[in-house]
């Protein structure tokens, strides 16, 4: 199985980190030294697809579709980010 790494993000201290493999995407988040993790399932555009099966193009997302899956990814770590920092947050008072 073949993993493609994305470049890691921070975002209020904590790093984020993405992969794909497969048409699976998936962002790991490092908060309080703790890790999270969640995924997506997206195929890619069947045009972008046939491309890379014929050898014209290198992978099989282009990059228009791999902005939007990372902004996606992104926004989810975030959320979860802001809502364990509250979680914790409302633990101490």
């Amino acid at each position: 199985m073949k993993i493609h790494i994305f470049k890691p993000e921070e975002y209020e201290g904590c790093r984020i980190y993405y992969r794909n493999f497969h048409n699976h995407f998936e962002y790991l988040a490092v908060i309080n030294k703790e890790l999270y993790t969640a995924h997506i399932s997206v195929k890619p555009h069947w045009f972008t697809k046939l491309f890379y099966l014929l050898g014209i193009e290198k992978k099989p997302y282009s990059e228009q579709q791999l902005k939007k899956i990372l902004t996606v990814l992104r926004n989810m770590a975030e959320t979860t980010i802001k809502f364990i920092k509250e979680q914790k947050d409302n633990e101490k008072t």
